[in-house]
């Protein structure tokens, strides 16, 4: 387990970054306080999350489940946020996600994850940067690492409009099973990324419903927080409207390719019918005059072998003729 925090106390200027020890601090003094924790031990991160803070029990359970889908639930002093972000080793349409959870509480924000986030170090360097500073509150910070979480999308789904232009465009000259196998898995890829951004869409409107309603009537949502809650819905619809642009559009060019592929075995199906239409006639006068029966005028005709030849010869021309008048060649 690797913790590591940021600490502002209410008379520092300056945020002070380090190990788990800053929590004292933070229970002493108050403060803004964001701890990180990149935990393996599931086990070990339970009891610390446990014994330095007072989340409830289920919420602790729930973050530290592996593969728990996107939710916001609210307790008496803190709310749990879980969310999914794209893979620290993900540069592709490889839907491999990396569950984050967000303990969101009055001056405390604590960050769990069991693989590296980019999201999150990102977020972390422009503290340090001093591009951010943590008196904005653990929402407000919350939603910075969201963007960061839905900007990590964008681009992926940008490379893939760009790549399923091009096999729209070379499936039409010379398709392949190749592009077919590419247009399904593309397909799958953005199938599972539609369905984990619609859970975010949902959890970030319950999650906003639910500041808005804790906040009531006469101390009303503080425009900056509504209006970074706002932007982070954006950014996940948006990221939830192309990935089902892009599903819808490879699905369309999947059945496109099996109806070029057939439609082209339709043509091939159709030339081969029309020649054994028209070599039938041919099999069956060579049969007629391979019988060898006694009396067969023909067969001691000095032309008859000469004549049967131009027979077929005609039968030939005139049935490519029908063809190609018939538009069947």
């Amino acid at each position: 387990m690797s913790i590591r925090t940021a600490y502002q106390a209410p008379t520092a200027a300056a945020v002070t970054f380090g190990d788990g020890k800053a929590v004292a601090a933070w229970r002493r003094d108050g403060g803004f306080l964001w701890v990180d924790i990149l935990s393996q031990d599931m086990a070990a991160t339970q009891r610390w999350l446990s014994d330095d803070f007072v989340f409830h029990p289920l919420a602790i359970s729930d973050a530290l489940r592996d593969k728990h889908p996107p939710k916001i639930e609210f307790f008496a002093d803190h709310a749990l946020l879980i969310m999914r972000g794209l893979d620290a080793q993900a540069e592709a349409l490889e839907h491999l996600t990396n569950q984050l959870a967000f303990f969101i509480a009055d001056g405390l924000l604590v960050t769990v994850h069991s693989k590296p986030s980019r999201s999150i170090d990102e977020t972390w360097q422009r503290v340090q940067r001093q591009d951010i500073d943590l008196n904005i509150g653990s929402i407000r910070l919350s939603c910075r690492v969201l963007r960061a979480v839905a900007d990590r999308y964008i681009p992926i789904l940008m490379a893939t409009e760009e790549r399923l232009e091009t096999l729209e465009s070379d499936i039409v000259v010379a398709g392949s099973d190749s592009m077919l196998a590419e247009l399904i898995s593309t397909k799958t890829m953005l199938k599972k990324m539609h369905r984990t951004q619609i859970y975010h869409c949902n959890t970030v409107r319950d999650w906003r419903e639910g500041v808005e309603e804790a906040s009531g009537v006469t101390t009303p949502l503080a425009a900056d927080v509504s209006h970074e809650m706002n932007d982070v819905m954006e950014h996940f619809e948006r990221v939830n409207n192309l990935s089902h642009l892009y599903q819808e559009l490879a699905d369309d060019l999947i059945n496109g390719y099996l109806s070029i592929s057939s439609h082209k075995l339709n043509q091939i199906m159709k030339i081969f019918t029309a020649f054994t239409v028209i070599f039938l006639p041919l099999t069956l006068i060579a049969g007629i005059y391979g019988m060898n029966f006694a009396n067969m005028p023909e067969l001691q005709w000095q032309y008859g072998y000469f004549a049967v030849l131009a027979a077929m010869v005609c039968v030939v021309i005139g049935g490519l003729v029908i063809a190609k008048w018939r538009r069947w060649l």
